[in-house]
């Protein structure tokens, strides 16, 4: 029989270490956060998208009751605390700190927002 715990550790999305990044630096006054990876790829991911894109319960759930804005015009990040190899914690201007963010999801955040550029 299998501990509840390993049930829920095989429930969670695989982590591959080659997304966390070798550098992650705020940019752009906090209005990004910019990331390098050992492949020799960068790439940033503006602050209003990770604020919108947060998974975070409260973000989750004002989603699901209708009150989630459509925007953080303003939305700056003014903390990034590393979490255990795998994620960040965010800490937004607005006061938002809830959300942790995976590199894997981090990277594909900066991949959409910043996608490589295509040879003419």
């Amino acid at each position: 029989m299998q501990h509840p715990l390993q049930d829920i550790a095989a429930q969670q999305p695989p982590f591959d270490p080659a997304d966390a990044p070798v550098e992650a630096v705020l940019a752009r006054g906090g209005r990004a956060l910019r990331m390098s990876w050992a492949d020799g790829s960068s790439a940033a991911a503006p602050a209003e998208t990770l604020r919108l894109r947060c998974r975070c319960a409260w973000c989750t759930r004002a989603r699901v009751d209708g009150r989630f804005p459509d925007a953080f015009a303003d939305a700056a990040i003014t903390a990034v605390e590393p979490m255990g190899g795998y994620a960040v914690h965010l800490t937004f201007a607005d006061g938002h700190d809830r959300g942790i963010f995976p590199w894997t999801y981090l990277r594909s955040l900066a991949r959409e927002a910043s996608p490589p550029a295509q040879a003419a």
